[in-house]
């Protein structure tokens, strides 16, 4: 399906769908929406974010925008470390994992498919005459294939 065609079907937000996760914090104090902060935290490790600094540090470059308005961050400001961390500590996983579960479904990836990703950079040869290319592939583990691949060049390193 072409970028045209997909673009006339409706999306499930996935801040809808994680607002099903139960949020164990009391009302009082709270200052971001428990489903705001999980969806910046998906975002952020589907950017490449690996830890709570990172997910953090990817909302805050990203203050005051369009993403900060649409969850809902007051003041444009998104949450720090400490926030991230407590509500990952308090997560109730099994609702986590099964709201997003559910989501993907509605996206059409059932939730028996793993897809893998994986990227590459292949070196050039001759120098500068053919370059190096950086490749990534989307493997879907159940059932065994490679369910697409992307090629770009390599970006050059001084």
């Amino acid at each position: 399906m072409g970028a045209t065609a997909l673009a006339g079907l409706p999306m499930p937000s996935l801040l809808a769908a994680l607002r099903a996760v139960p949020d164990p914090r009391k009302r009082r104090g709270r200052r971001y929406e428990q489903a705001s902060l999980l969806t910046l935290a998906v975002c952020a490790m589907l950017c490449g974010a690996r830890s709570l600094f990172a997910i953090a540090q990817w909302g805050h470059e990203r203050e005051g925008g369009a993403l900060a308005a649409a969850l809902g961050f007051e003041w444009g400001r998104s949450p720090s470390v400490a926030t991230v961390f407590r509500t990952f500590r308090d997560l109730d996983v099994a609702a986590f994992e099964a709201a997003l579960a559910a989501w993907l479904g509605r996206q059409g990836i059932p939730a028996q498919e793993v897809v893998a990703l994986d990227g590459k950079s292949l070196r050039g040869i001759h120098g500068e005459a053919v370059p190096g290319v950086h490749l990534v592939a989307a493997y879907a583990v159940g059932v065994g294939a490679v369910r697409g691949e992307k090629g770009a060049a390599a970006a050059r390193r001084n």
